[in-house]
């Protein structure tokens, strides 16, 4: 284990993803997608509580009140965590289910979709408005990280090995003039969770290289990090001050071999990356 990075929850998740941090409850919420599971991270005392859900929950925002709104299944759904249960708010019309989400600079949920076989252009990217889920981008092919520039008006979205930039309009929810900002080649892995700090800077793990990626504003790479598992999914910022960025990775398709080889495969991890994360406002939905 690098001395840069701690080992949170020593736990083989088969595809962790979607760290949330809860700066009122101080802890992470991060689902394992393959087994259907509702992790909760607590810095306090470094437990990690488990809920099996009934449905595949793959991206989660906070709510006003503390709870959770997710992309699960096919749609957006509530989450409510007393009984791990989850209530359906709306389904959309893409893809096969649903992918990463994110709650934009006015608390609107965007989430995106894939199809399982990973179909050209097949996929699309809602915003959650009331109990309705609006196009916001089409013709994606599976959306695998979202994020935002500190002043809202750039939208970045992972798709493929692609990371496009779009102007947003924070007013009214409208992403257009999507462009190729960077194209990440085969040999650095594959961009999946991303996370922008105060400086609008754009954090990404690369999965199966377990390269952590720091781009400046301009698209250029100004920092490599290299994580303990070369399975890293996703990231976020954490901690009192979002000092801390939290890594979940996976470990589906290992056999014994292969998690002998990479020990820390499906693990949740924490390190300082020397900058700030930036607050993300919580859903202002029902």
């Amino acid at each position: 284990m690098s001395e840069d990075f701690e080992l949170l929850v020593d736990r083989q998740a088969l595809c962790g993803t979607g760290p949330l941090w809860m700066s009122a409850l101080n802890c992470v919420h991060w689902v394992d997608l393959l087994r259907n599971e509702l992790h909760t991270y607590h810095r306090d005392s470094g437990a990690d509580e488990v809920r099996v859900l009934p449905g595949v929950v793959t991206a989660l925002g906070a709510t006003r009140h503390g709870q959770l709104i997710a992309a699960a299944g096919n749609g957006f759904a509530r989450v409510y965590l007393g009984r791990a249960a989850l209530e359906p708010v709306v389904q959309v019309r893409n893809g096969d289910r649903m992918s990463v989400g994110a709650c934009d600079p006015a608390g609107r949920f965007v989430a995106g979709t894939l199809t399982h076989a990973r179909d050209l252009r097949a996929s699309a990217l809602y915003v959650l408005d009331g109990d309705r889920a609006r196009l916001l981008v089409e013709g994606v092919t599976g959306v695998g990280g979202l994020a935002w520039s500190p002043d809202g008006t750039r939208m970045y979205l992972v798709d493929t090995r692609t990371i496009w930039v779009y102007d947003y309009d924070v007013d009214s929810a409208r992403a257009v003039s999507g462009r190729q900002w960077v194209v990440c080649a085969e040999s650095e892995g594959s961009p999946e969770g991303i996370a922008v700090d105060a400086e609008g800077c754009v954090w990404v793990a690369m999965h199966w290289t377990g390269r952590i990626h720091r781009y400046a504003p301009s698209g250029d790479l100004e920092t490599v990090l290299w994580a303990p598992t070369r399975r890293i999914t996703s990231l976020a910022f954490g901690g009192s001050r979002l000092e801390e960025m939290y890594v979940t990775s996976a470990c589906f398709g290992y056999d014994e071999l292969g998690l002998r080889e990479d020990p820390y495969a499906g693990a949740l991890l924490r390190f300082k990356p020397g900058t700030v994360g930036m607050r993300l406002p919580p859903w202002q939905g029902i």
